[in-house]
């Protein structure tokens, strides 16, 4: 089977620290005590999230939550409806345990303009143990960009990675974890995720985490009373469900047909389900989500036989 590599964190976290990423008393006392800053939209509910080498509380209802990723890695919404996840937090490797060592890799990021001149200027965090930075024009881009918010909205700068003068984005530094750096992006309003509880975390290998995102490749099926999914290399076999509304128009083009049961190999953006009980699902050995269909696309980096 192949698998983006699958992160789940060893525990919660301090933000604070010495840069070890053991849990020590007093970490664990702090995450005993550890509850949203805010409360929950009408409707929604918190839950701690923990996936792809993060823990942080984030809002959910049974159309929209938010989920780690390990494919960027970081964190997405994911919604009933939508055809692909929405980034809202990503992870960098800081090979120099310095900031800047994130210009480098923005710059391989899809979308990056070269001629937007940019720098990292460091703000306040409001959070102890924790170094925050915003990505700001400079040079001619910058008095570019003033003359632009004087007479119109700009909502981001730095190819999507900096501030405009609407909502909000930055990175940040933890002192417990000084090697990554957070991308967070809030927007205009609150965001589903509380943003003063991210943390970041060790990294251990798992499968179906009801959490985690996972790209996989394999064989799908739909046809009369069935929808099913074998990922390459197993023996498993799960029932889909899919949640973007395009998997059945992708795969009657593909085959030819319609519902055909013809077996397709395709790459799935997935979210695990658990064991259902009742329905055809009940014959499965678990229920997948379809939160992106990925077929046709290079394999993401991070992607290894099981």
């Amino acid at each position: 089977m192949k698998y983006l590599a699958l992160f789940l964190a060893a525990g919660l976290c301090a933000c604070s620290g010495n840069g070890k990423t053991g849990k020590t008393e007093e970490t664990m006392q702090q995450t005993t005590a550890d509850v949203p800053s805010r409360k929950a939209y009408e409707g929604f509910e918190w839950e701690r999230v923990t996936g792809a080498g993060l823990s942080f509380w984030a809002q959910h209802n049974p159309d929209i939550r938010v989920m780690a990723d390990p494919s960027l890695p970081g964190a997405v919404v994911v919604r009933n409806g939508d055809t692909a996840p929405r980034k809202v937090i990503q992870v960098f490797e800081l090979k120099n345990r310095s900031i800047e060592d994130v210009l480098p890799l923005l710059q391989k990021e899809e979308g990056w303009d070269a001629s937007q001149s940019c720098q990292f200027k460091e703000v306040k965090s409001g959070r102890e143990g924790v170094k925050r930075y915003q990505l700001v024009p400079a040079g001619s881009y910058a008095a570019e960009v003033d003359k632009q918010m004087k007479e119109e909205p700009v909502p981001s700068t730095c190819s999507g990675w900096g501030v405009g003068n609407s909502g909000m984005r930055y990175f940040e530094v933890q002192d417990s974890h000084p090697d990554r750096a957070v991308f967070v992006e809030i927007g205009q309003d609150a965001p589903l995720f509380d943003e003063s509880s991210i943390c970041l975390t060790a990294m251990d290998a798992v499968s179906d985490s009801t959490q985690v995102l996972y790209n996989l490749s394999g064989e799908i099926r739909i046809g009369h009373e069935v929808r099913s999914f074998r990922p390459e290399n197993s023996d498993k076999e799960y029932w889909l469900v899919d949640k973007t509304g395009t998997l059945t128009e992708i795969y009657d083009r593909k085959t030819g047909g319609q519902k055909n049961g013809k077996p397709l190999q395709m790459m799935l953006k997935l979210e695990y389900n658990g064991k259902w009980d009742d329905g055809f699902a009940a014959d499965y050995d678990g229920v997948y989500f379809v939160r992106e269909v990925l077929d046709g696309q290079k394999n993401p980096e991070g992607l290894k036989k099981d």
